[in-house]
């Protein structure tokens, strides 16, 4: 395993968006691992709505009939930690397991990629992972930004898999109009839920009635 992917987030809920990113990202790139690295104490974010043996029951139901085939894995390193949930420090944590030769690739959207400048120490994380960067229509990158994508940026995909860090590649993975928000506030008006969640998701949303 001389490469992997980590794919951070709240998934409260897991949707579909964030299923067929991940496969697209997976058809293209062929990652030797991709890993869901759900958070517990999100930072830039609310509290999150379910508990965390609640979102990762909702992700291992959500992954379970394409985890074999594309190497998905959950990895519960920030839902172990008691400090709130900082990329940087889960990096740190890779790194010290992993090595420093490993290629590790920090997997976000355009809009968590725009907000970089308020993560903690946001800067350190190209020391410390490539960053692949799925375009939104519509979203362009920031002013703030636009220095460290002209030093940073790559046009060579295949690069994320052999080095192990310093690389910004921008890849768009397909335009999913759903949110995790968008579910929560909206899935008791929704006829066809079945449309933005997994089945399995949305049959143990509906079973332990979450969100209401």
């Amino acid at each position: 395993m001389n490469n992997m992917v980590i794919y951070g987030g709240t998934f409260d809920p897991v949707h579909n968006g964030h299923i067929k990113t991940a496969l697209n990202v997976q058809n293209h790139f062929h990652f030797d691992e991709f890993i869901f690295l759900p958070c517990k104490i999100p930072v830039l974010k609310k509290q999150a709505f379910a508990t965390p043996a609640q979102r990762i029951e909702m992700l291992e139901l959500a992954l379970e009939p394409f985890a074999k085939e594309n190497h998905f894995k959950i990895d519960l390193t920030e839902i172990n930690r008691e400090t709130p949930s900082y990329m940087v420090d889960s990096l740190h944590l890779f790194r010290k397991k992993f090595g420093k030769k490993k290629a590790i690739t920090l997997l976000m959207g355009q809009d968590s990629f725009n907000q970089l400048p308020s993560w903690h120490k946001w800067s350190e994380l190209l020391s410390l992972a490539n960053i692949l960067v799925i375009q939104r229509a519509g979203l362009s990158n920031t002013p703030e930004l636009k220095n460290w994508v002209q030093k940073y940026q790559t046009f060579d995909s295949s690069a994320l898999k052999s080095q192990a860090q310093g690389l910004l590649y921008f890849y768009d993975a397909g335009t999913y109009k759903v949110s995790s928000s968008w579910i929560r506030q909206h899935h008791l008006e929704v006829n066809n839920l079945e449309d933005y969640l997994p089945a399995s998701v949305l049959n143990f949303v509906q079973q332990n009635k979450l969100y209401l």
